[in-house]
C-alpha cells in the first residue's frame, strides 16, 4: 500500500466474520441461562432460595437478550464498514486483489450503494 493513510479490507471483513462468528456462538445464550437457572431453581431445597434464582432469572434475562442480539448487529456494521472501505478507498482496494468489489447488505439488507 502506499506511504498515505488506508484501510484493508480484507481486514476489515476478516474482523465481520469474527464478529459473525461470535454471534453465531451467543445464539443459544438465552436459552442455556433459562436452562440453568431452571435446573437451579428444581435443586433449590427451600422456597427463598428458588425465589432468588426467579428473581435472579427476572433480573438478567432482558440483558442477556440484548446482548444476544448485539452480536449480529455488530457483524453486519464491521462488514458494511469493510465495503464502504473499498468504495472510498479505490487505490487500496486495486492493491488488495481480494477485496470486495461490492459491499455487504447492512442491516435489514439495505444496500449501501
Amino acid at each position: 500500500m502506499s506511504s498515505g493513510i488506508g484501510a484493508n479490507p480484507n481486514e476489515a471483513r476478516q474482523g465481520g466474520e469474527d464478529a459473525e462468528a461470535l454471534a453465531t456462538a451467543m445464539a443459544g445464550l438465552t436459552g442455556a441461562f433459562e436452562l440453568t437457572i431452571d435446573d437451579a431453581i428444581r435443586v433449590a431445597g427451600e422456597e427463598e432460595v428458588k425465589a432468588g434464582w426467579r428473581s435472579f432469572h427476572e433480573c438478567h434475562l432482558q440483558g442477556l437478550v440484548e446482548v444476544q442480539g448485539h452480536g449480529p448487529q455488530l457483524a453486519d456494521d464491521v462488514q458494511a464498514g469493510a465495503g464502504e472501505i473499498v468504495l472510498n478507498d479505490p487505490e487500496g482496494s486495486e492493491e488488495l486483489s481480494t477485496a470486495a468489489r461490492h459491499p455487504p447488505s447492512g442491516p435489514g439488507n439495505v444496500d449501501f450503494y
